[in-house]
C-alpha cells in the first residue's frame, strides 16, 4: 500500500496546486471544504483564506513535520488562535507562545497525569448520577431533550469543580452560558462578546481572591494546584491574572471539546445497536452493574475503541492551524515565512490510506495491531507534539465514565427528523442539538 503523499511529482515540486475561490464553502462549512479540497486536489493545496498564502497539507508525514520534528519554527499566531481563543483565554497554555508556554506547561504538567487525576473519579461518577437523574425525568416524561446540552452541562460540572470544588456551584449555569455565548459570538469586537467576558471575569476573579484568603492545606482541586504552584527558578507563584488565564483555558478546552465528543458519541451509537450491544456485554462483564473505578478502566476495553472512534469521526478541535516563523520546506514544497499552515483532524481521519471506507463507524479500527500498524500521526484527536492537549487523559476518563453509566440505566434514541447538522465553530458542535428520547432499563 502506497503510505507517501500523494500530489508530489517532480513537475509540481514547490509549487502546490492553488484553489483560488472557496472564501463562501471556508465560512459556511469549513470542515466540509476542507476535505472536499483534499479529495480534489491530494494532500497538499494552497486556498486563499487571509492576505498572506495559507496551505492545507493532510498526511500524517506533514503532521509529524509541522507539528513535532519543525514544531519549534511554528507558532500559533493565527486567526483563530490570536483573534478568538486569546481574547478569552489570555496568555493560558492554549494560546501562549515560549518562553511563557513552556515554563507553564513544566508547571502544570504534573497536575495532569493519569496518577494525579484518578482522585477525581469519584467526582465524576457523582456529576454523571446527577446528569442521569434529569434524563431520568425525561424517560419517565416521554419527553424529548437535547442530549448534546446535556453533555455541556455534566462536562461544565465535572470541570468546575475539579477546578474549584464546590465554589462555583451557585455560579454553574452563569458559567455555562457565558462560556457557550463566548464560543457561538466567536467575534471578540462585539458589545454582547465583551459583556459575556466581564461576567465570566467577575466570576473567576472573586473565587481566586477568595481561595487565596483561605488557602487548603492540601491540594484538594486544581485551583489549589495553580495557587499553591511555584517555578523552580524563582521560587514565585503565578500573578491573579495569569491564574485566571489557565483556568479561562481549562475551563474552555475541559467542557466543550469533551461535551461535543460525547454528544457526537450518542448520536453514533443511536445507529450502531450491534455496537451498542457488545457494549453492554462488556459492561456485564466488568461491571455487573456497578458504576466504573480507576482499576476498571483496562478492562473496559471496547468502550475505548468505541470513544476513540467516534473521536476520529467527530474530532472537537477539526482544525489546527500554525504560522511559519522562518521559510521551510514541507514534502518538497516550499512554506513561505508569514504562511499559514493547517492541518485538519476531520480531514485526516477520513484519509482513505490509513481509513478504509473512511465514514464507517468501526470500532475495530483501535485494536491493539490496528493501532500499531498505523501511522502514528494519523490520529491526532488531541493534537500531537508538544503542545498536544495536556487534558487528554482528563477528557478520556470523563468518557470511560460517563458512556458505561448512561448505557447502564438508559436505551437512546434519536428524535426522527430532527436534523443533526455539523457546524465547525472554534469547536466541531451539533448545529441543531442532538434531540434524543430514553427509557429506561
Amino acid at each position: 500500500m502506497n503510505t507517501k503523499p500523494s500530489g508530489i511529482s517532480e513537475r509540481n515540486l514547490r509549487k502546490p496546486p492553488f484553489f483560488s475561490g472557496g472564501a463562501r464553502e471556508l465560512v459556511r462549512a469549513p470542515h466540509r471544504f476542507f476535505l472536499q479540497l483534499t479529495r480534489d486536489y491530494g494532500d497538499v493545496v494552497q486556498y486563499r483564506a487571509t492576505p498572506e498564502p495559507a496551505f492545507l497539507f493532510n498526511h500524517p508525514d506533514f503532521v509529524k513535520h509541522i507539528l513535532v520534528s519543525n514544531g519549534r519554527i511554528y507558532n500559533k499566531d493565527t486567526h483563530l488562535n490570536k483573534y478568538m481563543l486569546q481574547a478569552v483565554t489570555g496568555q493560558g497554555l492554549l494560546t501562549s507562545e515560549n518562553p511563557l508556554w513552556r515554563k507553564q506547561r513544566r508547571l502544570m504538567q504534573p497536575f495532569f497525569h493519569r496518577r494525579y487525576l484518578a482522585r477525581f473519579a469519584d467526582l465524576m461518577a457523582t456529576a454523571t448520577h446527577e446528569t442521569l437523574d434529569i434524563i431520568e425525568s425525561y424517560a419517565a416524561q416521554k419527553r424529548p431533550f437535547d442530549m448534546a446540552n446535556e453533555m455541556m452541562t455534566l462536562t461544565l460540572n465535572i470541570v468546575s469543580r475539579t477546578l474549584f470544588g464546590y465554589d462555583m456551584e451557585s455560579h454553574s449555569e452563569r458559567i455555562g452560558q457565558a462560556v457557550n455565548t463566548l464560543i457561538e459570538i466567536a467575534k471578540p469586537k462585539r458589545k454582547r462578546f465583551q459583556e459575556t467576558l466581564k461576567v465570566l471575569d467577575e466570576i473567576v476573579f472573586d473565587v481566586i481572591q477568595r481561595r487565596r484568603q483561605r488557602p487548603h492545606a492540601e491540594q484538594h482541586d486544581l485551583l489549589d494546584m495553580l495557587i499553591q504552584a511555584r517555578y523552580e527558578d524563582s521560587g514565585e507563584g503565578m500573578s491573579d491574572q495569569q491564574i485566571r488565564d489557565e483556568v479561562m483555558s481549562l475551563l474552555i478546552a475541559g467542557h466543550e471539546t469533551t461535551a461535543n465528543t460525547l454528544g457526537w458519541l450518542w448520536y453514533l451509537l443511536a445507529q450502531q445497536p450491534a455496537v451498542v450491544s457488545q457494549i453492554e456485554d462488556e459492561l456485564e462483564v466488568v461491571l455487573n452493574g456497578r458504576s466504573p473505578t480507576v482499576a476498571d478502566f483496562p478492562k473496559l476495553t471496547y468502550c475505548d475503541k468505541v470513544i476513540k472512534e467516534a473521536m476520529r469521526l467527530y474530532p472537537s478541535a477539526w482544525s489546527i492551524s500554525r504560522r511559519a516563523l522562518v521559510d521551510d520546506q514541507i514534502g518538497g514544497y516550499e512554506i513561505p515565512k508569514g504562511s499559514i499552515v493547517a492541518v485538519s483532524p476531520y480531514t485526516l481521519h477520513r484519509h482513505p490510506t490509513f481509513w478504509p471506507e473512511p465514514e464507517t463507524f468501526n470500532p475495530e479500527r483501535f485494536t491493539p495491531e490496528q493501532e500499531a500498524a498505523r501511522h502514528r500521526y494519523a490520529y491526532i484527536p488531541f493534537g500531537a507534539g508538544a503542545r498536544k492537549c495536556i487534558g487528554d487523559q482528563f477528557a478520556l476518563m470523563e468518557s470511560i465514565i460517563i458512556l458505561p453509566m448512561t448505557l447502564q440505566r438508559f436505551r437512546l434514541k434519536l428524535v426522527p427528523d430532527h436534523s443533526i447538522e455539523e457546524h465547525a465553530l472554534v469547536t466541531l458542535r451539533a448545529r441543531h442539538g442532538i434531540l434524543m428520547t430514553a427509557a429506561s432499563r
